[in-house]
């Protein structure tokens, strides 16, 4: 068959068509008929329960679970909900073998060995809660309420699970504060330099866009549902261009794609703005009506030449000039920017330039165009403070922070560090909804933190993870079927019910029936947030007086009774042609950006600029994005999504001849932090002197054995601005192993 873009990742994208998914659920491919296998029941008759996938993933799909007898049998997708077909992606058709995983721990475990040995003892809830509050009352006795430290991140991105529960245990005991800013902060702080905001047009009106641009995204892995809107804007005449080092599923079926080297995104958009200024694309007339410093920005931009634009970038002149031309002719232009290229250290520069181009070419405020980014306007209406109980912590403003890309550095040994400063040591973790041995950078140093004699650490988790290897105790998660929330989106504009699917498997307890009864164990329910049911928690979170939220008169039984609503601000975004920042209007001069030490224009700087000279001076930056088979480090207790591999390297063929390199075979990555072992995928998709790896693959399921993964090379160093995590600002040697 002809491959064509209404072909190509037809309704649901590349990510669910990828392999057969008949040995995943056996029967479902005959659902409708009787007979052949009289013992199994038919998968798709049964009560039917929405739930909303609590993965961290733009799309944030409604799904229809199908129970029979107390156990799930069947996904699919809630299609009555605009943006989902009836299809999830790869990852969500494996919910079933998600959830009733062989290896997945049904128990409380107590360390019977060394940490890291393997050795287990079982032990029951009253045991786990008795030796749990007392270590952490006696750490609290000797150290202080600040040396124990919670850890999670999006294992569940429900306002209960991540939030609502395990929050009010923590502000009760008064514990060190998390900064979860691993990711999209940078963008956060470079957009709100432009605009005021990260936030943008609904994606539901990508379909009316004449141009539809994908910058530093991949939609194959982090938006598959989105790609709907794509075909659908292409069949109404639109063009796609991508700009992105890596070539990813939309980049191949891009009318352009710009490969530009990583990082150099500034100066990529700073050719783009010059060419529209120059041959008359510059739209003057918004410019003049809704911008401050345009002049400023006409004299920045003469201060850099093509020639310096194609010597850092690597794209070519004239391709860089097809895509200004297409781009600045088109009526109606959106930008989708990714979550990839803010983590670099010049991650908030490189997204301002986006931005301020964006605005060069009048592309605010009606319908059809715009800059989309994070959608968060149902989750920013909620009212966090009131649903994580912030009042009861005895101590908010002076208890200190720590940010989760520096976890190493917090729990270093010898020199524990956070943003820089001396702090007091840690002395427990309580490690949920996350893997950091995984998950966080330099994890050679995340491990050599965890494994000290004098941290307590608890994981809460269903899976034996890396991170739980290592643990004191380990008591078993209820997966996010198991309990009762609730889901906003971060790309359209919906809030969604997760109505609970099953009985908790085996002996396991969901976050907040945890803590709870945890905090109970400490005196803690002394505290009326702390006697609360899922209701009240929801409750409280929906009590808020944001404009956005009230208009929609949206409530707790209409979310129930509905399934999802829709929270409204503007359409179109930027229609009244206010702007949040402080001018009021577009800054391309800005102030903000100068406070912060950069020039407030555009700022050039580049990533090696800052990199210690041993690892500068390395040949090959390493990028690790998403891949379409994985959320971060979940999934992987799924022997379907096993099969796709996690431990590649992508190499340049060029680069590889020189390095005598062929497929399949065995390479090392290395560099000051340590070392990592992949299968080499001699490629075209990565360009020389870049080399891919998948990011928070686990250390225990290396499949060459060497203990290792992706972030055993990571910088743990945080962006310009906004706290975020720099993974791509990483470099690496190569070697055959």
């Amino acid at each position: 068959m002809k491959m064509n873009r209404r072909t190509f990742l037809q309704g649901v994208g590349a990510s669910s068509v990828v392999g057969s998914l008949s040995g995943l659920m056996p029967g479902i491919a005959s659902a409708g008929e009787k007979g052949g296998a009289p013992d199994k029941l038919l998968k798709r008759q049964g009560e039917i329960k929405y739930h909303t996938c609590q993965r961290n993933c733009a799309d944030r799909c409604l799904l229809k679970f199908t129970v029979q007898n107390g156990r799930m049998t069947y996904v699919e997708g809630a299609s009555e909900l605009k943006k989902m077909g009836t299809s999830p992606c790869v990852k969500g058709h494996a919910y079933v073998q998600y959830t009733y995983a062989a290896d997945r721990i049904l128990h409380p475990m107590e360390r019977a060995g060394k940490k890291g040995e393997g050795k287990w003892r079982r032990i029951s809830w009253d045991e786990a809660y008795d030796k749990i509050a007392s270590r952490l009352q006696q750490i609290i006795k000797d150290h202080g309420a600040d040396s124990i430290l919670p850890y999670s991140y999006s294992g569940h991105e429900g306002v209960i699970g991540k939030y609502g529960g395990p929050s009010r245990f923590f502000n009760a005991v008064g514990a060190r504060k998390l900064d979860r800013k691993v990711c999209v902060f940078a963008a956060y702080e470079g957009l709100k330099s432009v605009t005021g905001t990260y936030q943008g047009p609904d994606p539901y009106d990508n379909i009316y866009t004449n141009c539809y641009i994908s910058w530093g995204q991949n939609e194959t892995a982090t938006n598959v549902h989105g790609i709907k809107f794509i075909n659908q804007a292409r069949d109404r005449g639109a063009k796609l261009l991508v700009v992105n080092p890596v070539r990813t599923p939309i980049a191949s079926q891009a009318d352009i794609w710009l490969q530009p080297k990583p990082s150099t995104d500034t100066h990529l958009a700073t050719g783009i703005m010059k060419y529209l200024v120059e041959n008359d694309l510059a739209d003057l007339e918004f410019i003049k009506a809704n911008t401050l410093g345009y002049d400023q920005l006409l004299e920045r931009l003469n201060t850099m030449s093509y020639e310096e634009i194609e010597r850092v970038t690597g794209v070519p002149k004239a391709k860089m000039f097809e895509f200004a031309r297409v781009y600045g002719e088109s009526e109606l232009s959106v930008l989708r920017l990714g979550y990839g290229m803010q983590r670099n250290y010049n991650g908030a520069r490189m997204s301002r330039a986006i931005a301020m181009m964006h605005a060069v070419a009048g592309q605010y405020g009606k319908i059809g165009n715009g800059f989309i980014y994070d959608n968060t306007q149902a989750d920013d209406s909620l009212n966090y403070s009131k649903g994580r109980a912030d009042h009861i912590h005895p101590n908010p403003d002076t208890v200190g922070h720590v940010n989760m890309t520096e976890i190493a550095k917090a729990l270093d040994p010898e020199n524990p560090t956070a943003y820089g400063k001396p702090i007091k040591p840690i002395k427990a973790v309580i490690n949920y909804n996350g893997n950091f041995v995984s998950v966080a950078p330099d994890s050679n140093a995340c491990r050599r933190g965890a494994m000290r004699d004098d941290l307590f650490l608890v994981v809460h988790d269903f899976l034996m993870t890396d991170t739980a290897e290592l643990a004191d105790i380990i008591v078993p998660a209820a997966t996010q079927f198991e309990f009762p929330d609730m889901g906003t989106d971060y790309n359209c504009y919906h809030m969604q019910t997760s109505e609970k699917v099953i009985e908790p498997l085996g002996e396991s307890k969901d976050n907040w029936i945890f803590f709870k009864e945890l905090g109970a164990r400490m005196g803690l329910d002394r505290f009326p947030e702390m006697r609360v049911d899922y209701e009240q928690i929801l409750r409280d979170f929906l009590d808020t007086e944001e404009p956005a939220f009230r208009h929609n008169n949206i409530t707790y039984e209409q979310i129930i009774r509905d399934k999802f609503v829709t929270v409204y601000d503007q359409r179109p975004y930027f229609g009244d042609g206010k702007y949040k920042t402080p001018s009021g209007k577009i800054e391309f001069y800005s102030e903000m950006m100068k406070e912060a030490g950069y020039h407030p224009v555009i700022d050039f700087g580049l990533p090696e600029d800052e990199m210690v000279q041993e690892e500068k001076t390395l040949p090959f930056r390493l990028l690790s994005p998403a891949i379409p088979q994985r959320a971060n480090s979940s999934f992987y207790n799924v022997k379907y999504i096993r099969n796709f591999p996690a431990y590649f390297a992508k190499i340049n063929a060029e680069d590889a001849k020189e390095l005598g390199i062929k497929n399949n075979d065995r390479v090392r990555l290395s560099n000051q932090r340590g070392e990592a072992h992949f299968i080499a995928q001699v490629s075209t998709q990565v360009i020389r002197g870049t080399v891919m790896a998948p990011k928070n693959n686990w250390r225990r399921m290396d499949p060459q054995g060497k203990d290792s993964c992706t972030n055993n090379l990571t910088t743990d160093t945080l962006t310009d601005m906004g706290g975020c995590s720099a993974y791509h600002s990483t470099r690496v040697a190569i070697a055959k192993a």
